[in-house]
């Protein structure tokens, strides 16, 4: 969500601002990928525990172009058609707080990846009002969509709650700055229109920076891009063998513990196509690990930058 507002008070100043840039932007973009493929196994444990019916194993065919192009487009509209209600919800909050919101698609950064749908007001608000703006889409659809995958039992249903939920990874981002600031202040579109400006009084300064921007923003983004790059990774084996019918592949103990099994499928009878497991537990913590380790990396190749730019104006 985003939003351009003025304020008219005049006893309150500028005391911090929300302006995402070009690099946290693709960092955030890297984030919502793997969210995605984080809460179709998320949805997926909630659609068995309500339903009964596993989800495992998936069953991957070798299909002919039109069924694979009818797939593609059933799947871009699941994706796509979630972004209506979502914005929508975004302007309702903001009409019930005194708003006249406009709608829109643009394009982030970089454009050919990012394309985004927005609303926008010119009210003024409060944080709160804000914040359930920005968190609305979020709860609303996902509550929905439980108790729809209760009454209809479709796991079709996972994949838009999926991507509504990853789409809102940059409210999460603008709700968490947002709520390090007391709840008087007033928030504004900055003058370049390039974020949001919170004005208070001197003493509704935000607090020193937190963690949040640095570290713990690098775990995720190390998470995010390991997960991303395993699941891609498994896939493509899939794929491969199903192509060279090479038969079964398997990562792990599919009968030890979770935290020995990663991945295995079989191919089906005739070469045609595979069924597919997933250690999701183990596919968790790799992301995780994936994402200290990335951490650390950061942390030791700036230290040694550091070092190095400090060396080099110590010299004569």
């Amino acid at each position: 969500m985003t939003s351009s507002i003025r304020t008219s008070a005049n006893d309150l100043e500028l005391v911090g601002s929300i302006d995402p840039t070009a690099a946290a932007t693709r960092r955030w973009l890297v984030v919502s990928i793997a969210a995605f493929v984080a809460f179709c196994f998320g949805f997926g444990a909630v659609f068995e525990r309500i339903t009964g019916a596993g989800l495992e194993p998936i069953v991957i065919t070798a299909s002919s172009p039109r069924a694979v192009l009818a797939g593609t487009g059933l799947l871009v509209f699941l994706l796509v058609f979630v972004v209506v209600p979502h914005e929508l919800l975004h302007g309702l909050c903001l009409v019930r707080y005194g708003g006249d919101p406009t709608y829109g698609v643009g394009l982030g950064a970089p454009a050919f990846l990012h394309p985004r749908a927005y609303a926008s007001s010119e009210a003024v608000y409060t944080r709160n009002q804000l914040l359930v703006a920005a968190l609305a889409p979020f709860v609303v659809i996902t509550v929905a969509g439980v108790g729809a995958l209760a009454v209809l039992e479709s796991p079709l249903l996972i994949v838009p709650l999926a991507a509504n939920a990853a789409g809102s990874v940059g409210d999460f981002r603008v709700a968490a700055s947002l709520a390090r600031y007391p709840a008087d202040v007033r928030v504004t579109g900055l003058p370049d229109g390039s974020g949001l400006g919170v004005y208070g009084r001197p003493s509704s300064r935000s607090p020193a920076e937190v963690p949040f921007d640095d570290v713990l923003a690098t775990v995720l983004v190390g998470a995010a891009g390991t997960l991303t790059l395993t699941v891609a990774t498994l896939f493509a084996a899939v794929v491969t063998s199903i192509a060279a019918g090479s038969g079964t592949i398997v990562v792990g103990e599919p009968d030890g513990p979770w935290y020995r099994f990663l991945f295995r499928h079989d191919l089906i009878r005739g070469g045609t196509g595979a069924a597919v497991e997933f250690g999701v537990p183990a596919i968790g913590v790799l992301a995780f690990v994936g994402g200290l380790t990335w951490a650390l990396a950061v942390a030791v190749v700036d230290r040694l930058i550091g070092s190095a730019d400090e060396h080099a104006s110590t010299e004569p």
